[in-house]
């Protein structure tokens, strides 16, 4: 298997900011609640973490369309360098677990959407 990690890091950067625009909505929006006390059972916060999740899809992405294969662990990979980026930045910061499994699914997204982008950049051009 080889890892393009420029791939990664680019499908990284596009869940990064992405992420960062979510986030300046959440807060102008006052839902800001998410980050300190998420809850199962309000739908928003609920809502919030799965668009979230699916950002990390839309990085997954763009690191299997970078890749040359491998597509769905480049995917996965973009996820997980958003966990250990989290860890780093959040040292010593209480995590809430909703997020924690946000973030999880976040990498099964990121894995689906480099699958996504193999069978698109596979698929037979028509025209």
């Amino acid at each position: 298997m080889n890892i393009r990690w420029t791939a990664v890091i680019s499908g990284f950067m596009a869940d990064f900011a992405f992420t960062i625009l979510l986030q300046v909505v959440i807060l102008a929006t006052g839902q800001s609640a998410v980050f300190t006390d998420p809850s199962l059972s309000n739908p928003i916060h609920v809502l919030l973490i799965l668009i979230g999740a699916s950002l990390t899809g839309v990085g997954g992405f763009v690191a299997g369309w970078l890749a040359d294969n491998s597509y769905a662990m480049h995917g996965l990979l973009v996820g997980v360098v958003g966990i250990l980026v989290a860890t780093i930045t959040n040292v010593g910061i209480a995590v809430p677990s909703l997020l924690l499994l946000g973030q999880m699914i976040g990498c099964a997204f990121g894995a689906v959407g480099g699958m996504l982008a193999g069978r698109v950049r596979r698929s037979p051009r028509v025209g």
